[in-house]
């Protein structure tokens, strides 16, 4: 079942429009007062003298910052070309399609009630509110601890070639310390290239949420304000004209200050850590706790080291409305671009997009990739595994984590993965990354290994770590190409490298294939795993 975006209560009339959540459809009401323009929603527990809002169009709810914290944020605004085209389109009445790509933030992590309090829906309803249709389309694409590697390998199964705006949120999830010849660095831009690329000239905006908790180095335990990546992130934004909008540019001052709101002194949410580095040694501790009340805790910014409480979701939605007014009012005042905006010198003419900024990053087609319900086909013969949700009462599917799951030693999984799609350069290696848990408790290994069409050393697939949570892992290894690639896991009943019981447990959830050049990469050819969530 689809999860609806808006908690009934807090929008007003009665005219449905459709919303998409994971590409299934529900019906809402649009934010109307009887004059036609939106109205604000009374957040009592915010308390305090109303003030003016800033200068912009009417939001659906009593404004968080002002204009001057609006327009920090809007830390880099470019051309604002396609951002107007959007404008434009609004303008005339016309329906756009909506998507939002992130992590855990991005799917409402630390929101009071997500996902109606969280940023994306606070964003979307306030689309709908200004200039509402019934054929708009919203669909967020969130999947926790996500970074841009897996969509941009996997971008066609996220967002479609027809969409009209997309937002980025995987500023906290980005290896901090990775340079820009790292297949991080250059798994980001190859996502911003393909989504330009698009024929349907999509506007992008890239949205860096701001870990005050996870801002360490140079011996600060937290709040350091020039933590990467999001300067590197910005670099690429900047390169390829996409706007920025930064939490820390907007907002920082007032966590340093303890404003309502933004205070960082404190989190939500009990018994929550924060790990750091000090004198060379990862330390530990529990973050201090707010007082539980509904109105003491809006005074936060964080539910814990990592996610923002409601005043941090508001913060994140304002700061994507604004450059949106900005393109409106541009437009409305016939300032918007025209041809003689634009250089047509000889030597600039040819593909809107210039070359990589990050040598030798080839553009390239998208490898296979089979993840969520698309997974299961792949997995064409087995014993001893049984396809079934590590949270089943979940509510939805996405949620609900399903996966390839066998206890038993001796079990195995053939997977049938076509490793040549995608390879355009022949002197690119191939690398296959399986998707696999990783937990604390009950987890074993698993041996993975080439069976048929095409070749590989088998490698070994560890569940078992050391940190109190569970997350998917990608775990690579490179395969000759060949379009019927056999790839058989068997559990194994050799203990894991964090092995805390006698557990078994292997799950399997995804595989993503892409042909990059590991030779003179720089740490690209040190990556082994990374990080991911479905």
């Amino acid at each position: 079942m689809a999860a609806l975006l808006i908690a009934p209560g807090l929008l007003h009339g009665e005219l449905p429009h459709l919303f998409h959540v994971g590409g299934i459809s529900a019906r809402t009401a649009k934010v109307l007062c009887p004059g036609g323009r939106p109205t604000h929603e009374p957040l009592l527990w915010f308390g305090g003298p109303r003030r003016p809002p800033p200068r912009q169009l009417d939001l659906p709810w009593e404004p968080l910052l002002t204009t001057a914290e609006l327009r920090r944020g809007l830390a880099y605004y470019g051309s604002g070309a396609r951002l107007q085209a959007l404008a434009a389109k609004l303008l005339a009445g016309q329906p756009i399609k909506v998507y939002a790509l992130g992590g855990s933030v991005t799917g409402g992590g630390g929101s009071s009630y997500p996902p109606a309090t969280a940023y994306v829906s606070r964003f979307f309803r306030w689309i709908n509110a200004t200039f509402p249709h019934r054929d708009h389309v919203f669909v967020n694409r969130a999947i926790p601890a996500s970074t841009a590697f897996l969509f941009a390998t996997c971008l066609s199964h996220h967002v479609p070639a027809d969409a009209d705006l997309v937002t980025l949120e995987f500023t906290v999830n980005e290896r901090k310390e990775a340079p820009f010849t790292s297949i991080e660095r250059r798994a980001f831009e190859q996502l911003l290239r393909r989504l330009l690329a698009y024929p349907g000239r999509p506007a992008i905006m890239m949205l860096h949420h701001y870990s005050w908790f996870e801002s360490t180095g140079d011996g600060l335990n937290q709040g350091l304000y020039y933590a990467e990546p999001e300067s590197q992130l910005s670099t690429l934004a900047q390169f390829y004209d996409v706007p920025v909008l930064s939490v820390r540019a907007a907002v920082w001052r007032l966590m340093a200050a303890g404003a309502r709101h933004f205070r960082v002194n404190k989190v939500t949410l009990k018994d929550r850590t924060h790990r750091y580095l000090q004198n060379g040694t990862w330390l530990e501790r529990t973050l201090p706790v707010s007082a539980q009340g509904p109105l003491a805790k809006l005074a936060f910014y964080y539910v814990d080291s990592l996610h923002p409480y409601d005043p941090g979701h508001q913060t994140l939605a304002e700061l994507l409305v604004h450059p949106l007014v900005r393109a409106v009012r541009e437009v409305e005042a016939g300032e918007s671009l025209g041809e003689d905006d634009v250089r047509h010198a000889a030597e600039l003419t040819g593909p809107d997009l210039p070359p990589p900024m990050i040598p030798g990053n080839v553009d390239e087609e998208p490898g296979a990739c089979a993840l969520l319900g698309d997974f299961k086909g792949v997995v064409v013969e087995r014993q001893g595994f049984e396809y079934r949700p590590e949270r089943p009462n979940a509510s939805e599917f996405r949620n609900q984590k399903w996966g390839w799951t066998s206890s038993r030693p001796g079990s195995w999984a053939e997977l049938e993965v076509d490793t040549q799609q995608g390879s355009g350069h022949a002197e690119g290696d191939t690398l296959l990354w399986l998707s696999h848990l990783r937990s604390y408790a009950g987890m074993g290994t698993a041996r993975a290994e080439c069976r048929d069409g095409c070749v590989c050393n088998s490698t070994t697939l560890d569940g078992t770590w050391e940190q109190r949570v569970s997350l998917f892992y990608m775990t690579r290894f490179p395969v000759s190409r060949h379009p019927r690639c056999r790839i058989r896991v068997t559990v194994s009943d050799q203990p894991g490298a964090y092995s805390a019981d006698n557990g078994h447990k292997v799950t399997l959830v995804g595989v993503m294939v892409t042909h990059v050049p590991l030779a003179g990469a720089g740490s690209l050819a040190a990556v082994q795993q990374l990080e991911f969530d479905v």
